[in-house]
């Protein structure tokens, strides 16, 4: 549960508005928060450390958010910083993105025409759209606890090299998914 410390004199009336402003608006934005966040990290579980985060940093900082204005996005810049700050932390890990590359991904998954209308069924298409070497491979990406570096010697290549393999296939799927969405918004 989120906590927050309060700063200022109110009243518990005031602090309990607050609050259910915070989690309603939380709440209805936490699937879209969750991908943004997961689109930028290598891991699962970096992005649950990062979302976890970000929520506590969220809640901390909702005084300065502008009810009425766009939550999603003051949230995502939030979040952004949150996992410039992870990355930065975790300097030890390889890379395996650079800082423009990331800063691209962050505005993809920022962008609302991506998030609404991408269903699970969309993306299986997708993936079977793809050759079965690539599609072994981006699912034994994102099995839990699977990372590049373990899969790179799994499998006898470079992290390196693996590394823009899957870059490729998720560009791929991000071009079937987008003539997915386009040709659902054509009829």
């Amino acid at each position: 549960m989120i906590h927050k410390q309060a700063n200022n004199q109110s009243s518990p009336g005031e602090h309990s508005d607050r609050m259910a402003e915070f989690l309603e608006l939380y709440s209805t934005h936490y699937p879209r928060l969750q991908f943004f966040i997961t689109a930028l990290l290598p891991t699962v579980n970096d992005a649950a450390d990062v979302l976890q985060e970000t929520s506590m940093v969220l809640w901390r900082k909702f005084d300065s958010f502008e009810i009425g204005t766009n939550f999603y996005a003051w949230a995502c810049k939030i979040a952004r910083f949150q996992v410039m700050k992870y990355r930065e932390q975790r300097a030890r890990l390889a890379r395996v993105f650079e800082t423009n590359l990331l800063e691209k991904l962050a505005d993809e998954a920022s962008d609302e025409t991506l998030i609404h209308g991408v269903t699970l069924q969309t993306l299986e298409n997708c993936l079977n759209k793809l050759g079965e070497k690539d599609r072994l491979l981006i699912r034994r990406r994102y099995q839990p606890g699977a990372t590049v570096q373990a899969l790179s010697s799994d499998i006898g290549r470079s992290a390196n090299s693996l590394s823009k393999s899957l870059g490729r296939i998720r560009r791929l799927l991000l071009e079937c998914i987008d003539r997915s969405l386009a040709q659902e918004a054509h009829g």
